[in-house]
């Protein structure tokens, strides 16, 4: 069942999700997906041509939100655009999740603002265990192979809490 709390995302899950397609696991798992303006325009124009360019722009299911006034600027000198606006976002709006795989802007989010963070690895573990995937092994293969970094920490982190020995 999806979460009724808004989400917002990053790029990095957007794009590594749609490499593999499978961007709508965000849709089954959650109600409101925030795109912050400086996260849609990366994903959508500065990466025309790329997994996630095409798709994000199709979907119905995000908000493109537009972030008046503007991130802090320690924010945006510390992170790029999109990290400082998606985390922006996500405590103007309350967000009960940050989508983000970004080391360092999850630190930030985590230890700065004090949000809930997971990245690709923990939203296709949720995925799974809620029975919108069957396996997570191979996707974050995948993902690796299609150029997204993934370590093999990570990798196997993940499928042993999705229960892939």
């Amino acid at each position: 069942m999806a979460e009724s709390a808004p989400v917002v995302t990053n790029s990095g899950p957007l794009i590594a999700l749609a490499s593999v397609g499978q961007l709508d696991v965000l849709r089954a798992l959650y109600i409101s997906v925030l795109v912050p303006e400086a996260v849609w325009c990366e994903v959508t124009e500065a990466g025309t041509g790329r997994p996630g360019a095409r798709e994000l722009a199709a979907t119905s299911w995000t908000t493109r939100v537009t972030i008046d006034p503007p991130p802090d600027r320690l924010l945006t000198e510390e992170l790029g655009h999109g990290e400082a606006e998606a985390i922006t976002l996500a405590v103007r709006r309350e967000a009960k999740l940050l989508l983000m795989d970004d080391r360092r802007g999850r630190r930030v989010a985590e230890l700065a603002y004090s949000l809930r963070v997971k990245g690709v690895a923990g939203i296709l573990v949720a995925a799974k265990r809620l029975g919108v995937i069957t396996t997570v092994r191979p996707l974050l293969e995948a993902m690796r192979g299609h150029g997204y970094y993934l370590s093999q920490r990570l990798i196997e982190r993940a499928c042993r809490e999705a229960g892939e020995v």
